[in-house]
């Protein structure tokens, strides 16, 4: 999971929004709040950072990355899960907090 997190601190905004997308849209993250209503909030950041990002048009992220990103989510443990969707959406907050 270390891996994935500095992975993740190592991709631009647009990048580390478009992922978490992804990986929210996901059925193996399992969240106690709205998760459509925090995607739309991320895809509305997205709009925000990336002009040419149009909200109906599916995200997939560069060079299949997705896919090996969420290959390794399915090997995490629930809690692990819920550490690194906790660890992307902080850092996506740090970053806009700090601009």
């Amino acid at each position: 999971m270390k891996v994935l997190v500095r992975y993740f601190e190592s991709l631009n905004i647009k990048d580390k929004l478009k992922l978490s997308i992804v990986v929210l849209k996901s059925d193996m993250i399992k969240l106690k709040i709205n998760k459509e209503s925090l995607i739309e909030i991320l895809k509305n950041m997205l709009c925000f950072f990336d002009r040419d990002y149009k909200k109906d048009v599916m995200i997939y992220y560069e060079n299949h990355m997705d896919i090996f990103i969420l290959a390794k989510v399915m090997e995490m443990k629930e809690n692990e899960r819920n550490i690194f969707t906790f660890e992307m959406l902080f850092c996506i907050y740090y970053i806009i907090k700090n601009k």
